[in-house]
Order: structure tokens, then sequence, then C-alpha cells
């Protein structure tokens, strides 16, 4: 199915989730939370994964994946929004110090960033971002930051000085973006991080995914239907495109389909 199949009938909600590895590791938790928040017909847009970037195509082992700036994903959301244009759109934006770790700078990653929220901006998207784990970085050692680099980023330029600099103002610049753009920031708790400094623990991340896609609406809004099971196989679905071995793959969209209609586009 593609984008023009979906039907004029309006919908609950459009979701927009961007990240890398932390929205990878959370998201049928994220999932669930989005279907706990909204009872209805949804259609989430979601582009992540290990090692994502916002504006280059990023590698992992055996497979590379567009930058988010540039992925399918705002093409097919564009059109699917226009068919239902009174439906809500909400997003969120997170994991974007992972290209710190690339070579780029905050200034650049800010641009990248911009060129994100144009399309949501476009249609009045309640919008939230996420900050740096300041503080989780913060209080790495230079071993223990050289050890976490060598482990996730292994070519990664990035040196400590660097990044004691690079992360703070980075912070800056996304909570003086989402001010201009009128978006909500969220900065990671320090309780939600261990020895590593860049994921959340796997036993805080429901609390910490409940308060962030939470902030979309106002505390009085948040009532929701109970809790959604979580369904691991989300872990599994494909985007639309992946280089593996140097082969693309296309996957057709939406990778999953509720019953209700609604469904995960994922890129």
């Amino acid at each position: 199915m593609n984008a023009g199949d979906v039907t004029t009938e309006r919908d609950a909600a459009h979701v927009v989730v961007l990240g890398a590895s932390n929205v990878t590791l959370g998201f049928p938790r994220i999932v669930a939370e989005v279907r706990r928040l909204f009872p209805g017909r949804v259609q989430m847009f979601a582009a992540h994964g290990h090692g994502r970037s916002y504006g280059t195509p990023s590698w992992a082992p055996f497979r590379v994946l567009p930058g988010l700036r540039a992925c399918g994903l705002w093409d097919d959301f564009c059109r699917v929004h226009e068919r239902s244009p009174e439906t809500p759109v909400y997003a969120l934006l997170t994991d974007i110090g992972n290209d710190l770790l690339f070579g780029k700078s905050p200034e650049r990653i800010d641009e990248w960033l911009v060129e994100c929220l144009g399309p949501l901006l476009a249609v009045g998207a309640t919008t939230t971002i996420g900050r740096p784990p300041v503080h989780a970085l913060q209080r790495l050692g230079r071993t223990r930051f050289r050890a976490a680099r060598s482990f996730f980023f292994p070519k990664s330029p990035l040196t400590y000085e660097r990044m004691l600099v690079d992360v703070p103002r980075l912070d800056e610049l996304i909570v003086a973006r989402a001010t201009t753009v009128g978006a909500t920031t969220f900065q990671p708790r320090p309780e939600w991080y261990g020895l590593d400094p860049i994921h959340v623990r796997r036993s805080k991340r429901p609390a910490a995914w409940r308060e962030i896609v939470e902030l979309w609406l106002p505390p009085d809004g948040r009532k929701g239907r109970s809790d959604v099971a979580i369904r691991r196989r989300h872990w599994l679905l494909r985007p639309a495109e992946k280089a593996v071995f140097g082969r693309k793959r296309i996957q057709q969209q939406p990778a999953f389909r509720w019953e209700d209609g609604g469904g995960i586009w994922l890129y």
C-alpha cells in the first residue's frame, strides 16, 4: 500500500518520530505510548536506526541508511497529511547529538534540524525536541569517554576535549531553535543513564518514553486508554530504503497496519 491508498476518513493523529539508537531500542515502547495517548486511527511515520545521522547517510554493520533530512519519510508524510489536513500532527526529534560523533559541528547539526522542522512547521505540528544528555556526558572521565567512543563509534574523530565544548554548545542551539519555532524540549534525566552515557538504561525506558511522549499534550489531556501491549515485532519492521552489503533494498510502506487502518511508516 502506498500513500495514495490511505482513505480520506479523518485520522486521530499523524505522528512523526526521528532519532537514532535510543529510538530504535525503545521503538516498541514508543509505539505503545502513542497508541495509548491517541485512541483512534493513527498514522505513525518513523525514521531511526543505530548510528543514524540527521544529515548524511550513516553506516552500521552491513547496512547504510539515508540521512533523516533526506529520507523518504517527508514525501509520504506530506502526501498522507494532505488527504486529511485537519488531523493534528505530533512530532518528536531526538538523538540529535549523534552527529557530533561523526565530526559535525553544532552549527551544521542545527542547520539539519531546521530542514527537518520545515515540513512540520508548515502543518502546525506540536513538536518536542530532545536535548543531548549533557550531565551524563560531562561526568565521564577521559578513559570512559574513549572506551564508549571506541565501542559505539570506533571511527569517530570526536575528542574528549571537543566533546566538552560541542555538547553544551549544541544544547544551547537546540534550546534556542525550539524557542524560535515554539517547540517543547526535554532534557534527559541523569538517572536514565548508567555506565553507557548515550543510551537510556533498559529499566528506565518505560518511564522515560512515557514522560517524553506525554509532552505533546497538556496534563489534563494525557488520560488516553489503558496501557497498550508492547509488540516486540515492531523491532523487526523494515524501512522503506536501506543498503545491505551495498545492495539497495526497498520495502513498501506502511510497514505495519493496525486493524483500524492506522499504520507505521518506517524509513
